[in-house]
């Protein structure tokens, strides 16, 4: 599967934080691979996803947990990426999911995306991240 994003023409985005993106969705996509999933996260960042606030690894966490607790697959569109300086980053996509009750859906997403280097390892990791979606229609499909 590919993850790739089309970024603006003429703006030079570097191709670690492309991968960074890339590798993320996949691992967002992952059923089980929590831990992995958290890594891409700053130990002190915010997640916000709709309404729903998170903030260090372990609410991030707990929040990816819900994320999957009705869900059987997932699998994230992501076509235009768009940067606002070296580390903010807004983002569009489409997320098509099945759920364990066997409905299939899909809705589209615009995203705020702020990332650092963590010195640690030297990787580059959400500082702070926040997922636009139509609430009302993804209760639609909660049973």
């Amino acid at each position: 599967m590919s993850y790739k994003s089309e970024y603006p023409s003429g703006v030079h985005v570097d191709p670690e934080i492309k991968s960074f993106f890339e590798n993320f969705y996949a691992i967002s996509d992952t059923p089980g691979d929590h831990d992995k999933y958290v890594d891409q996260f700053a130990p002190d960042a915010t997640f916000v996803l709709a309404s729903n606030k998170s903030t260090g690894h372990e609410q991030i966490k707990q929040m990816r947990l819900g994320m999957w607790a009705n869900v059987t697959s997932r699998k994230h569109t992501i076509p235009k990426i768009a940067p606002l300086n070296d580390s903010e980053f807004l983002l569009y996509g489409t997320v098509a999911f099945e759920l364990k009750s066997g409905d299939k859906a899909a809705l589209d997403w615009a995203g705020r995306a702020e990332i650092e280097r963590i010195s640690d390892d030297g990787k580059w990791r959400f500082k702070f991240y926040q997922v636009y979606l139509d609430t009302g229609a993804l209760n639609a499909y909660r049973k």
